[in-house]
């Protein structure tokens, strides 16, 4: 940071959706470790002022120790450099019952959680601003809940007093905003453009694993911070997913630097993509429509033979409808085994938009992940669905609810009849019944 006068230099990152411990795949899990180290080994060489987390640092909000550990050790890294580190949590972060391992970042002092606020008496939800001691900034945020739930805090959101806060200010989210939501996105929950309060030099976006403005990612040079690039989603640090390795093959993060005037409270600022690559990403797709199996077999062969593979990611996507034989006797293990033969990293394939004519077609959620197969489904059967004095929303959530108290095991030490108490309680919590 330089001060002219009134004006000063600052050079902020800007980071999201890491999502440590998405995959697994411990080979690719790896890779997002390192792609994490890679971007905190950069930030402190760009000597930045500050780091901002909007959210998803974990894909669980209870990580295995070993994630915690590397989230400890990399974050700490920062600190020992004073380089503080402000966020807020995301949705896979967040935790109901205030549980989120975020905690521990927390209380160590290596992540400032800039979601704080309070409900006043006229149902407003107030939130607080925090300086950065260096550069005077104030930030502020607001944190994610599961299946976008944070909207509803949005709606009342206390925007007046945040817009008559003076300075340079930044708000920090983790949700999609509808006029910026890509195509393949357009299933998802989103709110307004509008719900975002006004008069902020920044806004640093989480959610979206894809970059936004798209041109920030496409262009390597800087892009001018002005009111219509002001709403910033730098997308996943690495993808999470196969339909994510084999569209992006790389993340990455934002880096932030011009100058300030906090009397005047202007800015010029710019904003510049840093990719993240840690290894080579090679997608492969294999039409087999109108293709009988043997055609498919020597699709592949040649391709196999015609690829260099040497310590590569490699997809395989194959899609499409079968003339003859059965998708069963493609034989997954043996097409990995000569692409692993050749050198490569690790290999996925992907057989689910293949079918065969033998059978009836299926309906299928291409390039979906399990997430949002599942989301999508619970959502079109709530709409069917009518329970007296519960609306469509309410009976979403209480099915995401049950499933989540279905999805909890027995622990070892806990007897049979407990586990079957717990059930009991929180079916009768999630449908509001009593006991006559």
């Amino acid at each position: 940071m330089i001060r002219k006068k009134n004006k000063m230099k600052v050079k902020f990152a800007h980071i999201s959706d890491v999502h440590l411990g998405a995959w697994r795949n411990e080979l690719i899990n790896e890779l997002g470790y390192k792609a994490f180290e890679k971007t905190v080994n950069t930030i402190i060489e760009e000597n930045v002022d500050f780091v901002i987390i909007s959210g998803d640092l974990y894909d669980v909000s209870n990580p295995k120790v070993d994630v915690v550990d590397l989230a400890i050790r990399e974050l700490k890294k920062l600190r020992d450099n004073h380089i503080p580190v402000y966020g807020i949590m995301g949705s896979h972060d967040f935790s109901p019952s205030n549980k989120s391992m975020i905690r521990l970042l927390i209380t160590a002092g290596l992540f400032i959680n800039v979601s704080k606020g309070d409900i006043t008496d006229n149902n407003k939800l107030k939130l607080e601003f925090t300086e950065d001691p260096q550069t005077k900034i104030k930030i502020t945020g607001l944190r994610a809940r599961k299946r976008s739930l944070e909207i509803e805090d949005f709606e009342i959101l206390d925007r007046v007093i945040l817009e008559k806060e003076s300075g340079i200010k930044i708000f920090i989210f983790h949700t999609l905003i509808s006029e910026l939501k890509p195509i393949e996105y357009k299933d998802m929950e989103s709110a307004p453009k509008s719900l975002l309060p006004l008069n902020f030099t920044y806004y640093a976006g989480g959610h979206m694993h894809k970059t936004v403005p798209d041109k920030v990612r496409k262009n390597e040079r800087s892009h001018k911070i002005d009111n219509k690039t002001k709403i910033i989603y730098p997308g996943g640090l690495y993808p999470v997913n196969f339909r994510e390795l084999e569209q992006y093959q790389y993340g990455g993060f934002c880096i932030i630097s011009g100058e300030i005037d906090i009397p005047s409270e202007s800015s010029e600022l710019e904003v510049k993509y840093i990719a993240i690559k840690v290894k080579e990403a090679v997608p492969l797709y294999i039409d087999c429509n109108n293709k009988s199996l043997p055609q498919v077999e020597d699709i592949l062969e040649e391709t196999i033979q015609s690829t260099e593979f040497t310590d590569k990611i490699v997809t395989i996507r194959m899609v499409g409808t079968l003339t003859s034989g059965k998708t069963y006797k493609i034989k997954s293990d043996e097409i990995k085994q000569k692409i692993m033969d050749k050198g490569a990293y690790e290999v996925l394939l992907n057989k689910t938009a293949l079918s065969t004519k033998e059978y009836a077609p299926i309906n299928v959620l291409v390039g979906k992940t399990n997430q949002e197969i599942e989301e999508t489904l619970i959502h079109e059967h709530a709409q069917k669905i009518d329970i007296k004095n519960l609306t469509k929303k309410d009976v979403e959530n209480k099915i995401h609810e049950l499933l989540t108290v279905l999805g909890k095991e027995r622990e070892e030490e806990m007897r049979v009849r407990d586990y079957n108490e717990y059930l009991e309680e929180n079916f009768k919590r999630i449908f509001q019944l009593e006991e006559e």
